[in-house]
């Protein structure tokens, strides 16, 4: 248990620190923005429902995605739409990308978050990331990718490619089952849904499954 004041533990709080900073410094960002989870679905329903959450208390409900998200994504706006938020669900044309244009055109003033997987999981399509967080930045609009099949088979900077937040899971790059991570850019609000403790900066409870971020970072 890293949490642990005793030897053994502080041992592996150290170990735990080095997978956090390896994961980090592949994406171009800092340790202190990478927050481990259980997976990527995890990982979506934190980043959506924090940015939804957090927008609602501006007035701002309306939340834009594409119709060929992984359901960790659709499952979650479709939830949210139950309580009061409103989804836009994006067309892709026939090469299954999502014009960035139709994005600008969807945001509104009221919008929280832009949600865009960057590849997807049964087709394979690649889309315009950075096109579409730069419209996002500019917008001042949240921008949340889930990069769960596209993490380390293509390259990702976090920082040049403006992406707010992003989701990841271990098991699609040869790790572990049950071990994921979501980064978080300093200054985006996440709001933690498991309570229990102080890890992962108080964002999300319980104690740190060490050998699964081990198995992630390696």
């Amino acid at each position: 248990n890293p949490s642990s004041l005793h030897s053994n533990g502080q041992r592996a709080a150290e170990v735990l620190q080095k997978a956090r900073e390896d994961v980090a410094e592949a994406l171009g960002a800092d340790f202190n923005e990478i927050y481990f989870t259980s997976g990527g679905s995890e990982a979506d329903n934190q980043a959506i429902r924090s940015a939804a959450l957090f927008g609602a208390k501006k007035g701002k409900k309306h939340l834009i995605s594409t119709k060929i998200e992984h359901h960790a994504v659709l499952h979650t706006l479709k939830k949210l739409k139950r309580e009061g938020f409103e989804v836009t669900l994006l067309d892709v044309g026939a090469d299954g990308i999502v014009d960035p244009a139709d994005v600008e055109k969807a945001i509104r003033e009221d919008t929280a978050l832009v949600t865009i997987m960057y590849a997807n999981n049964e087709i394979g399509t690649l889309q315009p990331i950075d096109e579409i967080a730069k419209i996002c930045k500019e917008k001042k609009v949240t921008f949340h990718t889930d990069a769960v099949q596209a993490y380390t088979q293509v390259p990702i900077d976090v920082e040049a490619m403006n992406i707010d937040m992003m989701s990841t899971s271990g098991h699609k790059i040869n790790g572990p089952k049950g071990i994921g991570f979501l980064y978080i850019r300093k200054g985006v609000k996440i709001k933690s849904f498991i309570h229990g403790g102080a890890q992962e900066r108080h964002r999300r409870a319980g104690t740190e499954n060490v050998t699964g971020i081990i198995g992630l970072a390696k």
